[in-house]
C-alpha cells in the first residue's frame, strides 16, 4: 500500500493539455466568478496582499440595514458568490511550485496580471523583469495548475 498516493495530486505537463480549451473553461469559470462578485457588491478583481494571497472579502462597509436588504433580495446571487469565490481559492491556492516559493509568487502575480487584471505578455514581462517567454511558460503552468486544482483540464 502506498501511503502518497502522487498520480492523485500531480498536475500535467502543460505540452498534454490543450491550452485554447483548457484556458476557454477557465474564462468561462472567471467570467461567472468576476460577475457574482460585482452582484454582491464586492470589488470586481479579488484584493490579493503583497505576497499574493487572497484577503477575504468583506461585507463590513455596508450599514445593517443595506446588509438585510442584500440577503434578503439577494441570497442566490450571494451564495452563488462563496462558492465561485471557494472553487477560485482553491484554484489559486494551487498555483505553486514545489521548492521555491519565490517563484509560486511570480507565478500568482503573473496568473493575477495575465487571467484577471488582462495585461498583456510585455507588460507583465517589464512589471517581473523578466522575458516574455518566460511569461509566456509561466502562465501556461499556472492556468494549468489552476484548471487542474477545478478540473477545468482538457488534453489534446
Amino acid at each position: 500500500m502506498v501511503l502518497f498516493d502522487v498520480t492523485k495530486y500531480e498536475v500535467p505537463d502543460p505540452k498534454n493539455v490543450d491550452l485554447d480549451k483548457t484556458k476557454y473553461n477557465v474564462g468561462v469559470f472567471m467570467a461567472a466568478y468576476l460577475s457574482a462578485r460585482s452582484r454582491v457588491g464586492e470589488p470586481r478583481e479579488p484584493k490579493i496582499t503583497s505576497s499574493f494571497s487572497l484577503v477575504p472579502p468583506s461585507f463590513s462597509t455596508i450599514n445593517q440595514a443595506q446588509a438585510e436588504q442584500m440577503l434578503i433580495q439577494k441570497e442566490e446571487a450571494e451564495e452563488e458568490f462563496w462558492y465561485l469565490h471557494s472553487l477560485f481559492k482553491k484554484g489559486y491556492a494551487s498555483i505553486q511550485h514545489p521548492f521555491k516559493p519565490e517563484i509560486a509568487e511570480r507565478r500568482k502575480k503573473i496568473f493575477y496580471d495575465r487571467y484577471i487584471s488582462g495585461i498583456g505578455v510585455y507588460i507583465v514581462a517589464q512589471r517581473c523583469h523578466i522575458s516574455e517567454d518566460l511569461v509566456s511558460q509561466e502562465s501556461s503552468t499556472a492556468i494549468v495548475q489552476f484548471a487542474s486544482a477545478l478540473e477545468l483540464l482538457q488534453f489534446r
